[in-house]
């Protein structure tokens, strides 16, 4: 609710794979909106609302997470202007924001890098956790935004890279 709460209508947004994205859609502002994804779980999810402008990123399919990455999925993202990106992630230990999957996490880090404001969306259990690839460092990130209850020590450990919303 908080991450959907901070869209802006006529903005360009790009919605990362992941469940904690997908329970975003529902709560995304009924208006226009251009929307970019490599999700086809979440453009599955945004297909229905006309208010959106959808633009679908393809590339080579990962069924585990249904979304399309490698380097076709990487030269669409490139080329693509993004006012806020909204991305998940498996860990966040220190500074390092991580991912099972090299290539999607590449395709995120493009997407990131592509964004002119970055929201990492994740609960607090991904804090003080690893996963086999680092896609990106916290301290580049302008918010992590998680639920409110998190714990005082998860929080100062992530407040010392970059500032959270909850």
């Amino acid at each position: 609710r908080t991450a959907a709460g901070l869209v802006e209508e006529d903005s360009t947004i790009f919605l990362g794979t992941g469940t904690t994205i997908e329970q975003m859609v529902p709560l995304l502002p009924s208006c226009h909106l251009r929307i970019i994804t490599n999700s086809q779980s979440i453009f599955t999810l945004l297909e229905p609302n006309e208010a959106y402008e959808l633009c679908f990123i393809g590339g080579t399919y990962r069924r585990r997470t249904t979304a399309f990455v490698g380097p076709v999925a990487e030269d669409a993202i490139s080329t693509l202007g993004i006012d806020v990106a909204f991305i998940g992630a498996n860990g966040i230990c220190f500074d390092a924001v991580s991912t099972s999957n090299m290539d999607e996490g590449r395709f995120q880090q493009l997407a990131f890098d592509q964004a002119d404001t970055r929201y990492l969306v994740a609960d607090s259990s991904k804090i003080g956790q690893r996963d086999f690839y680092t896609f990106y460092r916290l301290s580049n990130i302008d918010a992590l935004i998680c639920e409110g209850s998190i714990a005082d020590e998860k929080r100062r450990q992530v407040e010392e890279f970059t500032k959270m919303i909850c």
